[in-house]
């Protein structure tokens, strides 16, 4: 009995580090082949975050999403609305916030980050069957639904008052 916990300790710690590596590489991939189109990995990122989401999204919230602080999206933010690839602007709800929305240059480079992303996974996918990546997703939807209820389960994190 003993054994068979330990070759699942083993097992669940196995597949934790294999994910991320795997998630890692996988970002390297596309990486390599959007910088020659002058992409880095944060700016591919934060265009596709901000496809993904759709129009109003608060600039507070795309740092909350891409694990970053609001100071240090801002000249991310600027880097790529000098490229003119998104616009900030004011919320509609909320004059202190602002919205990000792709302009039309933006709406095109996310279909050529579609493109490469594209051709990156079906080298990466070769030799998956189709079988194997549903059983790979339903085992993603489990984990991700187990993770969105710790999320549920976690108290707020208290603010510092001074």
């Amino acid at each position: 009995m003993a054994g068979n916990k330990q070759a699942q300790i083993q097992a669940e710690t196995g597949f934790g580090q294999s994910l991320m590596e795997l998630s890692h590489r996988w970002r390297r991939a596309v990486d390599a082949e959007l910088r020659p189109l002058g992409l880095s990995q944060a700016t591919w990122r934060t265009l596709v975050f901000v496809a993904r989401t759709g129009d109003d999204l608060l600039q507070k919230d795309l740092a909350n999403i891409l694990g970053i602080e609001g100071p240090s999206l801002v000249p991310l933010l600027d880097t790529l609305e000098s490229g003119g690839l998104i616009e900030r602007q004011v919320s509609k709800t909320d004059r202190r916030a602002k919205t990000i929305h792709l302009t039309n240059a933006g709406e095109q480079t996310i279909a050529n980050i579609r493109a490469v992303a594209e051709k990156v996974g079906k080298s990466i996918l070769d030799g998956v069957s189709p079988q194997e990546l549903d059983n790979c997703l339903a085992v993603f939807n489990a984990i991700r639904s187990n993770m969105e209820d710790l999320d549920t389960q976690r108290p707020e994190k208290k603010k510092n008052v001074a």
